[in-house]
């Protein structure tokens, strides 16, 4: 298989359009961190910030907190770098992608329903409350992991399903807490040449690019 690596550059920048800006955090594994891209205005936080300033008529000021391997329980460590270090301004939304390596380590449902939970709880504790409210927390959906090229069919069949019910127990940890919100992306047109990397698991800019948009979509009329 071959080598891809993290974007490259700054983990953070700001879409132009009116202000404020709408600042939006991207917490989460390999994807997060834009494995498969040359720099994050390429990958999923620059196309996503695009794609929902424009959905929102508004500046979007993003910043990525990620790291490859993270699972729903590791990333907890990453929930520091969610502030800016220089105004210590906190996030106004977050958005959470995490559960492939949770999938291709057949993380256990209910295990990873706990984790989630309470990486939720703890990113509550960092980023505090927008007014009076908690600040939203948007669960990207696992990706159609079935129909990643790189894995043989027995794996695609196996991580697929498994991956399946992770998303609902993402869905799940949505009903149940405040202000959370779980975003569907299983539709994603994996199958459209040019999306995925090298290695033929991580994303492309092309892919990010659909993905953004897919939740900016979804994360639009939540924002507004």
């Amino acid at each position: 298989m071959a080598k891809v690596f993290p974007a490259g550059g700054p983990r953070h920048g700001e879409t132009p359009g009116p202000g404020p800006a709408l600042r939006l955090a991207l917490l989460g594994d390999s994807s997060a961190a834009g494995f498969g891209a040359p720099d994050h205005a390429t990958a999923l936080a620059g196309q996503l910030a695009t794609a929902l300033g424009a959905s929102l008529g508004r500046a979007v000021a993003w910043r990525v907190a990620a790291r490859g391997g993270a699972t729903a329980r590791t990333v907890t460590a990453l929930l520091p770098h969610l502030t800016d270090p220089d105004t210590g301004r906190r996030p106004d939304v977050v958005v959470i992608a995490v559960g492939v390596n949770d999938t291709t380590r057949l993380r256990r449902p209910a295990a990873f329903q706990r984790d989630v939970a309470r990486l939720i709880t703890a990113l509550r504790q960092v980023t505090g409350t927008a007014g009076d409210d908690p600040v939203p927390v948007l669960l990207s959906g696992l990706p159609p992991v079935h129909r990643f090229p790189v894995l043989p069919a027995p794996a695609r069949l196996l991580f697929g399903s498994h991956a399946r019910r992770l998303d609902r127990r993402l869905a799940a940890v949505a009903a149940e807490l405040p202000a959370t919100h779980h975003l569907p992306v299983g539709d994603i047109p994996v199958d459209e040449p040019g999306l995925f990397a090298a290695d033929g698991f991580h994303p492309a800019p092309p892919a990010y690019r659909i993905w953004g948009r897919l939740l900016a979509t979804r994360a639009a009329p939540l924002l507004a």
